[in-house]
């Protein structure tokens, strides 16, 4: 899953430099990410299948030794679990999101900027997504103290257009290491 969120982080920075706001292009993006994320988790469950019905111990774990509610129990909390936590996060950070932009017209963010932050959170994983927004809102202010005390410009706009699929990207790889956390033991589902 590492490379697979990578990739898709990676194909989404081009689709947002291309696409810049055209936000119908995100919605789709995030909806295709979703069905291939699950997608490749059916697949591994299949293979999980295969691999546990040709070995003598596991095989006892399949039917008809024993319910299939086991499996699937398994494979949910093993692939699934993690992304479904993340999904919704990132369903409601999108809703969330547009309501209090629309609320103060407009002023938080672009339109596809919903669907970019929905598929960081999304692809973050479960708890990477909760490391991911701590790092976002840090860079976030740091970029904001810089705007208005070193060029004293507050009156501009900071977005974090460019930041959102960025700041992904590196909690997706620095996860490797954040795994050794307890913090993160403690998060893990």
């Amino acid at each position: 899953m590492f490379y697979l969120s990578l990739g898709i982080l990676i194909l989404i920075i081009g689709a947002s430099l291309y696409f810049k706001g055209r936000s119908f292009v995100f919605k789709y993006l995030f909806i295709g990410t979703i069905i291939l994320v699950f997608g490749f988790f059916c697949y591994q469950s299949y293979q999980q299948y295969q691999i546990w019905s040709q070995n003598e111990l596991s095989k006892h774990l399949l039917p008809p030794y024993i319910s299939i509610g086991y499996f699937i129990f398994y494979t949910l909390m093993r692939f699934f679990g993690p992304y479904l936590i993340s999904l919704a996060a990132a369903i409601l950070f999108l809703f969330s999101a547009k309501i209090l932009n629309k609320k103060y017209e407009e002023r938080f963010f672009y339109s596809e900027e919903y669907y970019l932050g929905a598929l960081a959170i999304f692809l973050a994983g479960h708890p990477g997504w909760l490391f991911y927004l701590i790092f976002l809102i840090v860079i976030y202010l740091l970029i904001h103290l810089y705007s208005s005390f070193i060029i004293r410009n507050s009156s501009q706009r900071v977005s974090l257009y460019h930041l959102w699929i960025a700041t992904a990207i590196f909690v997706i790889i620095l996860s490797k290491w954040l795994q050794d956390l307890s913090l993160w033991g403690l998060l893990k589902i």
